[in-house]
């Protein structure tokens, strides 16, 4: 048997236009600084092939002016670990990474380093991290298949290629599928290589205590010198204490406060202006609110806007308000649809997969898309958007919906149809229903009306378009306007009639006439309001049809179990 015996040399050798770096080379007496050296090509998927070998293979680059040895090294998917041999990445080179057995189906196309226990590279996506002998992060990356970006290069056969090494933990449109004829380009320059710089870190995406003395902080980017910068870190200005890293990627840590948590307070979590993405981007976003969660019961959180009938290849939506003084998890929320005709109802879908704090008088919303949305909706607030991988089925038609908590008490409850819409719309399609009043019964059809233009036709996690202000005390029957312009431009479209008669056991009537005395329609008919109610009219009449411009009179009648009676008599003008 043939044996080829390689005699190790210090000098790069020069094959394909690349620099393999023999075991040898002289090594650095610096550390290797995070992001030095750099994953840069990802093959996970290689069946079918275009060109290239059908084997999984990493690639990593050195960013870096000088020559980097990897041996002892460790290359890790959060479970395992593997150690590179005796290798190095001259500067500007790369290095491809692969299973043991497969090292000479690579070394054609460059520096090739086998591994005798290389992580399997999930198709759908994973952790992938390198660290140094120290155990130091290096660079990692969480890469997903939805980074391809095209439904063909997705089924296999193409590597994803980070575009920008500049800026290797700014993941964001920074990774694309190969345009290379081979399907990518192991040991080379990538083929979608260009300008894609970092200029933007949102900071903090959330806060959350799992107990009174255990806070969990997630930004929205690795920051691999975070343990340099956190004393910087504060809740109401007190400072925090054994921070620990929860995540191999630095964007996850977990503190102790000095002081134990308070139910029902609401804290303010500060991180300092040093604190810094990778680019060295300033956080958009350096507070947070939180606190500890309570279980929700019947009537904490009600359901405030809806989008059943989105436009094509948009999501649909569903917002919650927090109407209690609780700060809930909505992790604990969770939703079934219901067919009313048959009983039936769908599998229980969880409100959110992520711990995340709704406090008091806030709302959340809940999507497939959280982007699409974004973009679609000009007037939403992004960090009250929480992405979830399904909701329960929404009908375009009509629908019912139910919210329960995790111990599946009923806690809200919805009707909707398309006949909730204002009526004069010309369509439906990408329309969201809204509460007039957040914390109104939801079962209550009057205080459900159309979002209005001027607010892009929707304000998901925004305060609602049609949003009424709450009534002050003190008087029995309160008019929100004395006239209102029903166009839906989200001015005065509604008119709201509070009703406060303070006494549990009120029946209410409310009738509208036009200024001729001839019936237009029964707003309400022995209503038991209770201490207090709200009616709600938009300037149509008894057959649904938009009234003509004038002045309208409301007859409001009451009684109560003692035999107390009131009349009132009060006018509003309608203005087309």
């Amino acid at each position: 048997m043939n044996k080829v015996i390689l005699l190790t040399v210090a000098i790069p050798l020069q094959i394909s236009g690349q620099v393999i770096d023999y075991p040898g080379s002289p090594n650095r007496d610096t550390p290797v600084s995070a992001g030095e050296v750099v994953i840069s090509e990802i093959m996970a998927d290689p069946t079918p092939a275009v060109a290239l070998p059908v084997k999984e293979y990493l690639e990593l680059h050195n960013r870096g002016s000088d020559t980097v040895c990897l041996k002892g090294w460790r290359l890790s998917d959060g479970n395992s670990n593997s150690v590179f041999p005796e290798v190095s990445i001259v500067p500007g080179g790369w290095l491809i990474v692969c299973q043991a057995q497969d090292t000479a189906l690579f070394a054609r196309y460059g520096n090739t380093a086998g591994l005798k226990s290389f992580p399997a590279l999930t198709n759908e996506g994973k952790t992938i991290l390198i660290r140094d002998e120290n155990m130091n992060l290096i660079h990692g990356v969480l890469y997903s298949s939805d980074w391809y970006g095209d439904v063909l290069k997705s089924g296999g056969g193409w590597s994803l290629e980070l575009v920008d090494p500049g800026y290797p933990f700014h993941e964001k449109g920074n990774w694309k599928a190969s345009v290379s004829p081979s399907g990518g380009t192991p040991g080379a320059r990538n083929s979608v290589e260009g300008n894609n710089p970092d200029n933007y870190f949102y900071g903090i995406e959330n806060v959350f205590p799992t107990d009174s003395v255990t806070i969990t902080l997630q930004f929205s980017e690795s920051i691999p010198d975070f343990f340099d910068k956190s004393e910087s870190i504060s809740i109401d200005g007190a400072s925090i204490s054994n921070i620990v890293n929860d995540d191999p990627l630095f964007r996850s840590f977990t503190f102790i406060p000095e002081e134990p948590l308070e139910l029902r307070r609401v804290y303010t979590l500060t991180a300092g202006s040093d604190v810094t993405d990778f680019a060295g981007n300033r956080m958009l976003k350096g507070e947070f609110r939180f606190g500890l969660t309570e279980q929700a019961l019947t009537g904490d959180v009600l359901f405030n806007e809806l989008l059943f009938n989105p436009l094509p290849g948009d999501p649909d939506f569903i917002e919650f308000y927090n109407c209690s003084e609780k700060i809930i998890n909505t992790c604990d929320l969770f939703l079934v649809s219901v067919r009313d005709e048959t009983g039936d109802t769908s599998s229980v879908v969880p409100a959110s997969s992520q711990n995340h704090c709704l406090l008091p008088r806030y709302n959340i919303v809940i999507t497939c898309s959280k982007h699409i949305l974004e973009e679609r909706f000009t007037s939403s607030v992004p960090e009250n958007i929480l992405e979830v991988s399904s909701l329960p089925s929404m009908s375009d038609g009509e629908g019912h919906i139910i919210l329960f908590n995790r111990s599946l008490g009923k806690i809200d409850e919805v009707f909707y149809n398309e006949e909730m819409h204002f009526p004069l719309l010309s369509g439906n399609d990408g329309i969201s229903l809204e509460k007039v009043r957040p914390c109104g019964a939801s079962t209550d059809k009057s205080q459900w009306h159309s979002a209005s233009e001027s607010s892009g036709w929707g304000t998901p996690g925004a305060p609602n378009s049609v949003a009424a202000e709450d009534p002050g005390n003190g008087q029995t029957v309160i008019f929100s306007s004395t006239k209102i312009t029903p166009d839906n431009d989200g001015n005065e479209d509604l008119l709201v009639i509070d009703l406060n008669p303070g006494v549990v056991g009120s029946v209410i009537s409310v009738t509208v006439f036009d200024e001729a005395g001839r019936f237009v329609m029964k707003l309400a008919d022995n209503l038991l309001a209770g201490p207090g109610a709200s009616v709600i009219w938009d300037g149509t009449g008894h057959d649904g049809r938009l009234l003509d411009t004038g002045i309208y009179i409301f007859l409001i009648a009451s009684f109560d179990e003692t035999g107390k009676t009131g009349r009132w008599k009060k006018v509003c003008t309608v203005i087309r």
